[in-house]
Protein backbone atom coordinates (compact mmCIF):
# COMPACT_ATOMS: atom_id res chain seq x y z
CA UNK A 1 0.00 0.00 0.00
CA UNK A 2 1.14 3.33 -1.01
CA UNK A 3 0.37 6.88 -0.68
CA UNK A 4 1.22 9.27 -4.13
CA UNK A 5 4.00 6.79 -4.83
CA UNK A 6 5.81 6.27 -1.16
CA UNK A 7 4.95 3.58 1.31
CA UNK A 8 2.81 4.32 3.79
CA UNK A 9 4.29 3.03 6.86
CA UNK A 10 7.50 5.87 5.36
CA UNK A 11 4.66 8.87 5.88
CA UNK A 12 3.31 10.39 8.63
CA UNK A 13 0.94 12.56 8.64
CA UNK A 14 2.31 15.76 8.18
CA UNK A 15 3.76 14.65 5.32
CA UNK A 16 0.67 12.96 4.12
CA UNK A 17 -1.16 16.01 4.25
CA UNK A 18 1.56 18.23 2.62
CA UNK A 19 2.06 15.65 -0.40
CA UNK A 20 -1.76 16.02 -1.18
CA UNK A 21 -2.27 19.76 -0.92
CA UNK A 22 0.94 19.63 -3.54
CA UNK A 23 -1.06 16.90 -5.55
CA UNK A 24 -4.11 19.06 -5.37
CA UNK A 25 -2.40 22.42 -6.84
CA UNK A 26 -1.65 19.96 -10.04
CA UNK A 27 -4.81 19.14 -10.77
CA UNK A 28 -6.67 20.03 -14.30
CA UNK A 29 -9.12 17.60 -14.73
CA UNK A 30 -11.66 15.65 -12.17
CA UNK A 31 -13.25 12.92 -13.15
CA UNK A 32 -16.39 11.38 -11.56
CA UNK A 33 -17.50 8.27 -11.32
CA UNK A 34 -21.95 7.66 -10.95
CA UNK A 35 -23.57 5.14 -8.63
CA UNK A 36 -21.90 5.63 -5.30
CA UNK A 37 -19.95 8.71 -6.05
CA UNK A 38 -22.60 11.10 -7.19
CA UNK A 39 -25.75 9.26 -6.42
CA UNK A 40 -26.34 7.63 -3.48
CA UNK A 41 -25.98 4.09 -5.05
CA UNK A 42 -29.58 3.03 -5.22
CA UNK A 43 -31.18 2.86 -8.39
CA UNK A 44 -35.03 3.18 -8.11
CA UNK A 45 -37.87 2.26 -11.09
CA UNK A 46 -41.42 4.23 -11.16
CA UNK A 47 -44.30 1.55 -12.10
CA UNK A 48 -43.53 2.12 -15.98
CA UNK A 49 -39.77 1.57 -15.98
CA UNK A 50 -38.54 4.67 -15.86
CA UNK A 51 -35.00 5.30 -13.30
CA UNK A 52 -34.85 7.65 -11.26
CA UNK A 53 -32.14 9.31 -9.81
CA UNK A 54 -31.33 11.42 -6.73
CA UNK A 55 -28.43 13.97 -6.89
CA UNK A 56 -27.36 16.00 -4.53
CA UNK A 57 -28.00 19.49 -4.94
CA UNK A 58 -24.37 21.02 -2.88
CA UNK A 59 -22.36 18.78 -5.40
CA UNK A 60 -24.24 20.36 -8.06
CA UNK A 61 -23.08 23.55 -6.99
CA UNK A 62 -19.21 22.48 -6.16
CA UNK A 63 -19.30 21.14 -9.89
CA UNK A 64 -20.86 24.37 -11.73
CA UNK A 65 -18.03 26.05 -9.32
CA UNK A 66 -15.24 23.94 -10.48
CA UNK A 67 -15.74 24.73 -14.49
CA UNK A 68 -16.27 28.21 -13.37
CA UNK A 69 -12.92 28.27 -12.28
CA UNK A 70 -11.28 26.46 -15.45
CA UNK A 71 -11.72 22.52 -14.08
CA UNK A 72 -12.92 20.11 -16.26
CA UNK A 73 -15.23 18.06 -14.86
CA UNK A 74 -15.54 14.22 -16.84
CA UNK A 75 -18.36 11.82 -15.31
CA UNK A 76 -17.69 7.61 -16.35
CA UNK A 77 -20.39 5.33 -15.57
CA UNK A 78 -20.77 1.61 -16.50
CA UNK A 79 -24.22 2.19 -16.59
CA UNK A 80 -25.97 4.61 -19.65
CA UNK A 81 -28.34 6.73 -17.73
CA UNK A 82 -30.89 9.36 -19.07
CA UNK A 83 -30.98 10.90 -15.67
CA UNK A 84 -27.28 11.04 -15.24
CA UNK A 85 -27.43 12.61 -18.34
CA UNK A 86 -30.00 15.46 -18.09
CA UNK A 87 -28.07 16.26 -14.65
CA UNK A 88 -25.03 16.59 -16.18
CA UNK A 89 -26.51 18.57 -19.07
CA UNK A 90 -28.14 21.13 -16.12
CA UNK A 91 -24.86 21.69 -14.77
CA UNK A 92 -22.64 22.43 -18.16
CA UNK A 93 -20.69 19.20 -18.05
CA UNK A 94 -19.94 18.33 -21.57
CA UNK A 95 -17.78 15.34 -20.75
CA UNK A 96 -20.35 12.60 -20.15
CA UNK A 97 -19.28 9.02 -20.71
CA UNK A 98 -21.92 6.51 -19.85
CA UNK A 99 -23.08 2.82 -20.78
CA UNK A 100 -18.22 2.43 -20.86
CA UNK A 101 -17.40 -0.98 -20.52
CA UNK A 102 -13.87 -0.04 -19.58
CA UNK A 103 -13.15 3.06 -17.56
CA UNK A 104 -9.54 2.52 -17.68
CA UNK A 105 -9.58 2.92 -21.34
CA UNK A 106 -12.34 5.72 -21.17
CA UNK A 107 -9.57 7.60 -19.14
CA UNK A 108 -6.93 6.77 -21.32
CA UNK A 109 -8.69 8.52 -23.81
CA UNK A 110 -9.55 11.58 -21.75
CA UNK A 111 -5.75 11.74 -21.22
CA UNK A 112 -5.11 11.85 -24.62
CA UNK A 113 -8.44 14.19 -26.09
CA UNK A 114 -6.95 17.01 -23.16
CA UNK A 115 -3.06 16.26 -23.31
CA UNK A 116 -3.32 15.65 -19.79
CA UNK A 117 -0.57 14.02 -17.56
CA UNK A 118 -1.61 11.10 -14.77
CA UNK A 119 -0.69 13.72 -12.19
CA UNK A 120 -3.23 16.47 -13.54
CA UNK A 121 -5.89 14.34 -13.31
CA UNK A 122 -7.93 13.45 -9.81
CA UNK A 123 -10.75 10.35 -9.63
CA UNK A 124 -13.40 9.61 -7.27
CA UNK A 125 -14.51 6.53 -7.46
CA UNK A 126 -16.29 3.58 -4.95
CA UNK A 127 -16.17 0.29 -6.26
CA UNK A 128 -13.41 -2.40 -7.99
CA UNK A 129 -14.40 -0.93 -11.38
CA UNK A 130 -12.57 2.01 -10.18
CA UNK A 131 -9.63 0.66 -8.88
CA UNK A 132 -7.07 0.60 -12.10
CA UNK A 133 -7.74 4.41 -12.67
CA UNK A 134 -7.48 5.36 -8.75
CA UNK A 135 -4.06 3.69 -8.66
CA UNK A 136 -3.01 5.75 -11.69
CA UNK A 137 -4.38 9.40 -10.90
CA UNK A 138 -2.43 12.12 -9.32
CA UNK A 139 -4.70 12.08 -6.76
CA UNK A 140 -7.59 9.37 -5.67
CA UNK A 141 -10.53 9.72 -3.70
CA UNK A 142 -13.70 8.22 -2.84
CA UNK A 143 -16.78 8.70 -0.49
CA UNK A 144 -16.95 7.37 3.24
CA UNK A 145 -19.10 4.69 2.43
CA UNK A 146 -17.09 3.38 -0.48
CA UNK A 147 -15.76 -0.53 -0.69
CA UNK A 148 -12.83 -0.98 2.01
CA UNK A 149 -10.48 -2.15 -0.76
CA UNK A 150 -10.68 1.45 -1.94
CA UNK A 151 -10.85 3.10 1.14
CA UNK A 152 -7.47 1.48 2.48
CA UNK A 153 -5.85 2.71 -0.64
CA UNK A 154 -6.39 6.20 -1.72
CA UNK A 155 -5.12 9.25 -1.35
CA UNK A 156 -8.21 10.63 0.48
CA UNK A 157 -11.44 9.29 1.83
CA UNK A 158 -14.05 11.99 1.82
CA UNK A 159 -15.78 12.53 5.20
CA UNK A 160 -19.17 12.31 3.02
CA UNK A 161 -21.43 9.28 1.43
CA UNK A 162 -21.83 9.23 -2.13
CA UNK A 163 -24.56 11.21 -3.18
CA UNK A 164 -24.16 13.18 0.15
CA UNK A 165 -21.63 15.61 0.14
CA UNK A 166 -18.06 13.54 -1.08
CA UNK A 167 -17.73 15.00 -4.50
CA UNK A 168 -18.64 18.73 -3.02
CA UNK A 169 -15.75 17.81 0.06
CA UNK A 170 -13.33 16.51 -3.14
CA UNK A 171 -13.64 19.51 -5.09
CA UNK A 172 -13.69 22.01 -1.88
CA UNK A 173 -10.39 21.10 -1.24
CA UNK A 174 -8.78 21.10 -4.83
CA UNK A 175 -10.12 24.81 -4.92
CA UNK A 176 -9.17 25.90 -1.57
CA UNK A 177 -5.78 24.03 -2.32
CA UNK A 178 -5.33 25.87 -5.65
CA UNK A 179 -6.25 29.34 -4.61
CA UNK A 180 -9.48 29.06 -6.26
CA UNK A 181 -12.27 28.76 -3.56
CA UNK A 182 -14.10 32.02 -3.19
CA UNK A 183 -15.94 30.83 -0.30
CA UNK A 184 -13.09 31.72 2.81
CA UNK A 185 -12.13 29.20 4.86
CA UNK A 186 -12.72 25.61 4.88
CA UNK A 187 -13.91 24.30 8.43
CA UNK A 188 -12.56 20.77 8.57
Amino acid sequence: MDFLGIPTSAVNEEERFKRYREALKQIRVIILSVDGVLTDGQINYTESGDEIRTFFARDGFAIKEALAQGLRIVVISTRPSKATMRRMIELGVTDVYLGIRNKLETYEEIKQLYNLRDEECLYIGDDYDDMAILQKVGFSATPLNGIDALRYNVGYVSAFEGGKGCVRDVIELTLFEQGKWRYGQLYR
